[in-house]
């Protein structure tokens, strides 16, 4: 009797045990909001009602529009709760080479910066090549698009131009202190994902006209020439010079990037439109300081993985799954641009230590959760995203137990 009841007190213990491990994260309802970025603050911005929004301390509120706008978007908020994102409204565009500037009383997409003290400010753009020929062509240039992906904690911003006229696309940077700056191969898709705080620039480059980019990264203070940046070896052994097809999305202060790289050549425009998930293959790669491709695999029983940031201790999110798409908030090529790619299905997080892993076996099991994306990780390892509860869609925030 005494060996059973022996018996029967280790086997609660075991699982117990296993109930208390298996829940590695907490979760917290963000409501009707669709994250897209936290800070070391716990402070998440995201969007929801065509409207950026911030939530801090358990309060959502909006970032409201610009003069005239009808829409905005927050792609990314840093330490000193300065938001990025994209709105339309009233701006200026700025010719340059002694030119007069181009006012637009409405209707310009373009990046704005949030913050507290004063509120949304939009920062025009400039005239790229492809906007000065809307002008030879008699269209007004206030229809050239540029919208911001990320902001890090000097305040430098960048993002990216849509597909102008001809077939031309730009990254851009934006600091306090120097004007907005076209830079990148010009051909479609060179896009720009994201900055880390040391400065290092992500995104994809593509120098010949046949819609397949290649992971790029530029240094704060980019080169401007028509390829610039530095090309990263692809799951193909080559930097830039097939087809394989890749692209960094995130880099933290360490100099490692994440993204994603095909695993065999890519065809023409196979990434770029309708996301053919029988020719544009996708893993989640991180490359190492120095340019060492990792293969992250992806989740049992998937075909396609991206990975989309990386924190400090080297945690990596992203998805895993068997549907191609587009990265949160640019879902259309025809307002935005060529989009970057992404994966539907299940979010993961990855480390060294415990490889890939599904955020939903990392949660309260038997819950009324189900998590499906994954868009960013701050410094204390929490993540945001977006999932069901109850069948209805919520924002949600996920953190280490070890910290609740």
């Amino acid at each position: 009797m005494r060996t059973k009841g022996i018996l029967s007190t280790l086997l609660f213990v075991y699982f117990t045990s296993v109930l208390a491990t298996s829940q590695v994260y907490t979760i917290t309802d963000l409501g009707p909001l669709t994250p897209t970025a936290i800070n070391s603050w716990v402070q998440v911005v995201g969007n929801y009602n065509n409207q950026a929004y911030i939530w801090s301390f358990g309060r959502m509120k909006p970032l409201g529009l610009l003069p005239g706008g009808t829409f905005s978007s927050a792609a990314d908020i840093n330490d000193l709760e300065m938001v990025a994102g994209t709105a339309d409204g009233a701006g200026i565009i700025a010719a340059g080479l002694g030119l007069p500037n181009y006012a637009c009383s409405s209707g310009l997409i373009q990046p704005f910066v949030w913050t507290k003290s004063t509120g949304m400010e939009g920062l025009g753009t400039v005239f790229a090549k492809g906007v000065d020929e809307l002008i030879v062509n008699g269209i007004s240039p206030c229809t050239g698009q540029f919208y911001s992906t990320g902001i890090n904690n000097q305040g430098q911003l960048v993002g990216n131009t849509t597909q102008l006229p001809n077939q031309y696309q730009w990254g851009f940077t934006l600091t306090t202190t120097t004007a907005m700056t076209p830079f990148g191969g010009s051909f479609p898709p060179t896009l720009v994902n994201g900055i880390s705080n040391t400065g290092i620039v992500v995104g994809e480059n593509s120098t010949v006209q046949n819609l397949v980019g290649h992971a790029t990264y530029w240094q704060e203070g980019v080169d401007t020439n028509p390829g610039g940046g530095t090309a990263l070896v692809d799951l193909g052994g080559s930097a830039g010079e097939n087809d394989f097809g890749s692209s960094a999305n995130g880099a933290n202060i360490n100099g490692q990037i994440v993204g994603w790289s095909g695993t065999s050549p890519i065809p023409f425009g196979a990434c770029v439109h309708g996301f053919d998930p029988a020719e544009c293959t996708a893993h989640a790669v991180l490359w190492t300081p120095g340019g060492v491709i990792n293969d992250l695999g992806t989740l049992s029983g998937d075909q396609f993985s991206v990975a989309l940031k990386i924190n400090s201790s080297g945690q990596v999110i992203g998805s895993s799954g068997n549907t191609l798409g587009s990265q949160l908030g640019f879902p259309s090529e025809s307002q935005y641009g060529p989009p970057a790619l992404a994966v539907i299905g299940r979010p993961f997080v990855w480390s060294a230590r415990n490889g890939m892993q599904d955020l939903n076996t990392l949660i309260r099991q038997n819950s009324d959760w189900v998590l499906n994306t994954a868009t960013d990780i701050n410094v204390w390892g929490q993540i945001v995203g977006q999932g069901t509860r109850n069948g209805q869609p919520h924002g949600y925030l996920l953190t280490p137990r070890n910290l609740s």
